[in-house]
């Protein structure tokens, strides 16, 4: 047999998930408004305006709701006064018959179960309810009663037995549910399993993202989360029910439930009265997007010179671009900075303050660097691809950002300096100017005065011409830029537009320079050459010598034939 309790027990639990977000609803408040009179009448100074409604608990549970005050207590005083009574009388075995009586008494309405005074309905709680105060006062008697009866009934030797076995019933059912929600999670764990497998780790072209194992890990985590609330759930649910099936443990019972709602509640609440400057913070967040696209597209078309200006080049437009993202997020961010959740708290406040300090101290090199990134840039040191000399380094330009320029050398040697250093020193472009006025490449030879510097300058000139890579035109020429005790300096100057091969060409253009003066017959002496060489092979290899050719012998001659000889 199912008592009232029992069904109201299972009623509350039924009904537990929409009462999560419902606030407390006073018993028989009126559905509609306030009457005409009491809505149009002046408000009255000395009369608590919207007296906030205490509940009257018995066993945790509330009966009724006070919502008026009387004389000098609150509705939570009168509340707690009604409770106290109603929990005496309910435990008094002396008061054999709990019937709840109304006695009238100049204006206000008694009700007694016996002799024992449990409240006073007055004219204030009638007005407040919005009916007349004996209904009212009858209505209050009914709950009062069956309240008391009902709280009688949980202590009976019967009820407490039923309530044993339905506890008992209880536990089997947590532990078959448990049992069953791990029964469901392990195949569901498989499952994703074998098809994250077949799918494969997440790709972007031929660059992995995240890998098949680490997101089977991660889905396989959400689902171990997911299986932990659940279980969690059902032991609230579990112990709540328990709980309040003994009436030493229906308190507590009540206060798990608040463990679990409170916070639900309270995020719900948060959630909803966010929802307006998250719908802002939204559509700032659609407007920069849609700026970004809009920049990026037209950038696009400059850097692919579909859009031309006269004194913007084309290499500018991706670090433009770059640059103009950055200041669309950043007045992103101010604008939708006051609507972010908490931003006017203080605790948000002294966050902020330490992370702007944190940052303008750790960013000072970093902040030095992206300025002389942007200097770099308009004013157009060097492009992507140009062979240059950074300081030490040389080589070509393979990355250039905010913070740091990459140089890779001949060598295949990659270096990152840092955009303060590159500024900071000279910059050697071998590449800027050779497509039109084209680079010229130079080097030296030393020949003794005893070479007729014409043939020197043809020599030069014609191996200069012979080699891969040297233009035609501009022709070749040489400069003598030295006279020196022993030797003349000659520097080949020829023109090339193949900057990324000049060591390849420096190389061949040596080579053919001795080629060049080794058949002419010229040798390429050391700096210090003297003009005693008699009986001194000539410094030519043997192939261009000739057949003939003999080291000639020292000279000796007699001094006694001379009259000045000493």
């Amino acid at each position: 047999m199912i008592t009232v309790a029992t069904a109201r027990r299972w009623l509350a639990i039924a009904v537990f998930p929409a009462l999560l977000l419902q606030p407390a609803r006073p018993a028989f408040a009126r559905q509609g408004t306030a009457s005409t009179a009491d809505s149009t009448a002046a408000p009255q100074p000395d009369r608590e305006a919207d007296p906030i409604a205490a509940p009257v608990l018995l066993g945790g549970d509330p009966i009724i709701w006070i919502m008026a005050g009387a004389g000098p207590y609150t509705p939570h005083v009168r509340a707690d006064r009604i409770s106290e009574r109603l929990k005496s009388i309910s435990r008094d075995r002396s008061i054999s018959n709990p019937t709840v009586t109304v006695t009238e008494n100049e204006g206000s309405s008694e009700l007694r179960a016996g002799t024992r005074l449990l409240m006073v309905v007055t004219q204030q709680d009638a007005r407040a309810i919005g009916m007349a105060r004996g209904l009212l006062a009858a209505e209050y008697g009914r709950e009062l009663e069956a309240a008391i009866r009902s709280e009688r009934l949980r202590y009976a030797p019967a009820t407490l037995m039923r309530s044993g076995i339905y506890g008992v019933v209880a536990t089997l059912a947590l532990v078959v549910s448990i049992w069953i929600v791990y029964r469901i999670t392990r195949p569901v764990r498989s499952w994703i399993d074998r098809r994250w497998r077949q799918h494969g780790s997440l790709r972007v072209q031929q660059a992995e993202i995240v890998s098949a194992e680490r997101i089977g890990q991660t889905i396989d985590l959400i689902v171990r989360g997911v299986r932990a609330v659940v279980i969690l759930l059902l032991v609230d649910i579990y112990l709540t029910y328990t709980l309040g099936l003994f009436p030493w443990t229906r308190a507590v019972s009540r206060s798990l439930v608040g463990y679990v709602v409170t916070p639900f509640r309270a995020a719900g609440s948060a959630f909803l009265s966010y929802l307006p400057k998250l719908l802002f913070v939204i559509v700032i967040a659609g407007i920069i997007y849609v700026a970004i696209r809009l920049v990026t597209l037209f950038f696009n078309q400059v850097k692919h010179e579909r859009i031309v200006f006269a004194n913007f080049p084309p290499e500018w437009a991706d670090p433009t671009n770059k640059i103009v993202r950055i200041l669309l997020i950043a007045f992103g961010l101010v604008v939708a900075f006051p609507y972010l959740p908490a931003s006017d708290s203080p605790a948000f406040a002294g966050v902020s303050v330490f992370m702007g300090v944190l940052f303008s101290l750790a960013s000072s090199s970093a902040l030095s660097n992206m300025i002389a990134g942007i200097v770099l840039t308009y004013t157009g040191a060097f492009r992507l691809g140009d062979r240059v000399k950074v300081g030490d380094s040389f080589g070509d330009i393979i990355e250039t950002s905010l913070l740091a320029t990459r140089v890779r050398t001949i060598k295949n040697e990659d270096i990152t300096i840092p955009n303060s250093l590159v500024l900071g020193t000279s910059i050697l472009n071998y590449t800027r100017a050779s497509k039109t006025l084209g680079l010229i490449l130079h080097t030296s030879v030393t020949i003794g005065y005893d070479a007729p510097w014409r043939q020197i300058h043809d020599l030069l000139i014609g191996a200069a011409l012979a080699t891969p890579g040297i233009l035609k035109e501009p022709k070749p020429f040489v400069w003598q830029t030295a006279l020196n005790d022993f030797y003349v300096t000659y520097e080949i100057n020829a023109y090339t537009q193949s900057p990324r091969e000049m060591i390849d060409t420096y190389a061949a253009l040596h080579a053919r320079i001795q080629d060049e003066f080794y058949a002419a017959g010229v040798e390429i002496m050391s700096p210090h050459f003297t003009a005693i060489r008699d009986g001194n092979t000539v410094a030519i290899p043997d192939a261009f010598r000739g057949v003939e050719y003999r080291a000639p012998a020292f000279r000796v001659e007699s001094t006694a034939a001379n009259p000045n000889a000493r």
